[in-house]
């Protein structure tokens, strides 16, 4: 099938929906079928996800290389380096660049931070705005929303001696970046 601007539309799988997810509902099929489709297929999944009561996170630290990256970061507000808090313009990326900055700055740390302007540079680690950070002393950078397919931006600050720690939730590249730190939620089971 075809839309009104030449694009495919790809419909989900069907997807079977088991009784404790429909009684969940309520016996709403459409519900039943949207949390199906997104993974949530059990009684168990699906309250989690509905009821915030019902939901357990996990422990931060279950993140691989998170204690790696708090380590660094604490050295660095203790040697007196300057951090560059690097983020995304959407609304995950300033709220998380406004916590990691504002975090940092309560500890004593030397620190900026960066958005990229949307119509502009659009998303990403930009190596050419990255080069003028370093030129003002940056030592270590922290993104935030982004930087998991940073591979140039992580190379070039490798090559300068910068530490290069990525806070990312998006999927994970073939190649990934050769970064200090990789602190993704993609890489848990």
């Amino acid at each position: 099938m075809r839309s009104l601007s030449g694009a495919e539309w790809v419909f989900p799988e069907p997807v079977e929906i088991n009784s404790g997810l429909l009684e969940l509902v309520g016996g709403n099929q459409l519900l039943g079928r949207l949390l199906a489709i997104r993974g949530l297929t059990t009684f168990a999944s699906a309250h989690a996800f509905l009821n915030p009561d019902a939901y357990t996170p996990a422990s931060p630290f279950e993140l691989p290389d998170l204690d790696q990256a708090v380590e660094r970061l604490l050295a660095a507000v203790a040697n007196g380096e300057k951090i560059l808090v690097w983020g995304d313009f959407d609304v995950d990326g300033q709220t998380a660049t406004t916590i990691l900055f504002q975090a940092l700055q309560e500890l004593g740390a030397r620190v900026d931070y960066y958005i990229p302007h949307r119509e502009r540079e659009s998303h990403g680690v930009h190596l050419g705005t990255l080069k003028k950070w370093f030129a003002e002393g940056v030592e270590v950078v922290l993104t935030c929303d982004t930087g998991i397919a940073a591979k140039p931006a992580a190379e070039f600050a490798r090559s300068q001696g910068v530490d290069f720690l990525v806070s990312d939730h998006h999927d994970l590249p073939e190649v990934l970046p050769d970064a200090y730190v990789l602190i993704n939620p993609k890489f848990l089971p």
